[in-house]
């Protein structure tokens, strides 16, 4: 299979919205190969030390993953990648942290051909590495994400209160996009 048909998808949103969740589940799904977001292993990131450097980093790295599991996934005949990050939230994060996005996004801007915007319609999780634990918090930011996702050539919001309803949510959105694709 040639990487150019394999279908790259991006799952984004403000933490805690069942992004790796639903990375897991609709590449295992779909029988594609999941690319896991490199932030979530950063020991900057774990320390609580980013910075905008950081992020620049972070946006090298995870395009790099994203690259090399197109690349494996044509080589293996498996007809999508889903990550479990994008440069949405690598820009967001730096607007929000740092008040300026982080350079260097460009690759991992123009990876996707498909964005899923999860929105924050699940429970929270405490979890070391966020700091958003107020619902009003979240809903600001995923606005800005929401608005983001718009100027997206193909898009879809995953927004069910359930795992098993978003992930059926994420196969439409899939099955429309392939349907619809040029």
């Amino acid at each position: 299979m040639n990487a150019s048909a394999v279908i790259r998808i991006a799952i984004t949103g403000v933490e805690s919205t069942g992004k790796t969740t639903l990375t897991k589940a609709l590449s295992a799904r779909l029988g594609g190969v999941a690319v896991w977001e490199c932030a979530r292993y950063d020991t900057e990131v774990i320390a609580g030390k980013a910075t905008l450097a950081t992020l620049e980093r972070l946006a090298q790295a995870q395009a790099d993953a994203c690259e090399a599991a197109v690349q494996q996934a044509a080589a293996t005949g498996v007809a999508c990648v889903v990550s479990d990050t994008d440069a949405l939230v690598l820009r967001l994060w730096g607007e929000h942290a740092f008040d300026r996005a982080p350079a260097g996004l460009e690759r991992l801007e123009a990876w996707p051909n498909l964005t899923l915007l999860c929105a924050p319609t699940i429970l929270w999780e405490a979890d070391p590495l966020r700091s958003m634990p107020r619902l009003e918090d979240r809903l600001a930011l995923h606005a800005a994400y929401a608005e983001a996702a718009a100027a997206l050539p193909a898009h879809s919001i995953i927004d069910s209160t359930a795992h098993e309803k978003r992930l059926d949510q994420a196969v439409r959105a899939f099955q429309n996009f392939v349907d619809n694709r040029g």
